[in-house]
């Protein structure tokens, strides 16, 4: 084999001529578009770069904070910033001379965000909202408040598992008697029965919360009774074992009053005015497009008939 041949098989030659490809590719780029004017090679470390740097940065785009900041800096931590801040310029135009930001999704999507940002920002500072328009939006939107029926309850819990249900339920029956002969209170249910899997203590909590844990029987059962701080009520049957009851509270499903929910409601009308704001403003930057859609499925799918048959 000649010297030439053996040259041209060896792996490192093919990556110093990948290495000289990639360095003449650069070369020309820099020299299309790299005969730039003397200010573009400038970087200009001033006062508003470094506030602006800062506010970035530290994601708190108060002005006054970036202020504070930046006079508060020791010497030493005023350098490095200052170096941070050239490092990041620096690289941010050599990326945009070298065209990294071309055919980028990530860019592409950064800057879709940068401006949904501007103009929500737009929206935001133009949205105000006059009781009318907060009690146009309650209306239209009651179901989205409606309170949900609930109840407060405690029980005493007997294990069907660890005793046998109907041991568990004579045993529930004998307590009972016991409760409320002793005028056992809410408090003290912790101190009597067996350990349920759940909780002891149901402190306004919906139905679908309640049957979740007792099953959908004992959950009527436990609404169906009414509130009594002194009265024990049972047995009850779950899935797990017997239960005697103590209902305190119980509310029926209802639409709060506008008063009683009114900051939550002003907060969501305001939310869905900003929102429908900056769709309108994106839609309008949309209408001043002109949006050809060639695309039609239909036709590709006859196609796609026509060559497999």
């Amino acid at each position: 084999m000649s010297l030439l041949s053996r040259i041209v098989r060896e792996p490192l030659v093919h990556f110093l001529l990948v290495g000289v490809a990639l360095f003449a590719a650069f070369s020309l780029r820099s020299g299309a578009g790299g005969s730039a004017a003397p200010e573009a090679r400038t970087v200009v470390v001033d006062r508003e770069a470094l506030l602006e740097f800062i506010q970035y940065r530290s994601k708190a785009f108060e002005a006054g904070f970036a202020r504070t900041k930046l006079s508060s800096l020791a010497p030493e931590e005023l350098e490095r910033l200052i170096e941070d801040y050239v490092r990041e310029e620096v690289l941010h135009r050599e990326a945009l001379r070298l065209g990294l930001d071309a055919d980028d999704y990530v860019i592409r999507r950064r800057l879709v965000q940068k401006l949904e940002f501007i103009t929500r920002g737009f929206a935001e500072a133009d949205t105000a909202l006059d009781d009318a328009a907060v009690k146009a939006y309650f209306e239209a939107n009651a179901q989205d408040y409606f309170v949900e029926p609930h109840v407060t309850f405690t029980h005493v819990f007997f294990d069907a598992e660890r005793r046998g249900r109907p041991q568990a339920r004579a045993l529930a029956e004998a307590t009972l008697v016991e409760l409320n002969a002793e005028g056992v209170p809410f408090a003290d249910a912790p101190g009597h029965g067996d350990r349920f899997p759940y909780h002891v203590n149901y402190v306004e909590r919906t139905l679908d919360y309640v049957a979740s844990h007792f099953g959908p029987e004992l959950t009527r059962d436990v609404y169906a009774l009414e509130p009594n701080a002194e009265v024990w009520h049972g047995p009850f049957e779950s899935p797990y074992g017997a239960h005697l009851v103590m209902v305190t509270r119980r509310e029926a499903g209802r639409l709060p009053a506008i008063e009683e929910i009114r900051g939550r409601v002003v907060e969501d009308a305001r939310r869905d005015a900003i929102r429908r704001r900056v769709e309108s403003s994106v839609g309008a930057i949309v209408d001043g497009y002109d949006v050809r859609v060639v695309y039609r499925p239909e036709a590709r799918e006859a196609e796609h008939a026509s060559v497999t048959r």
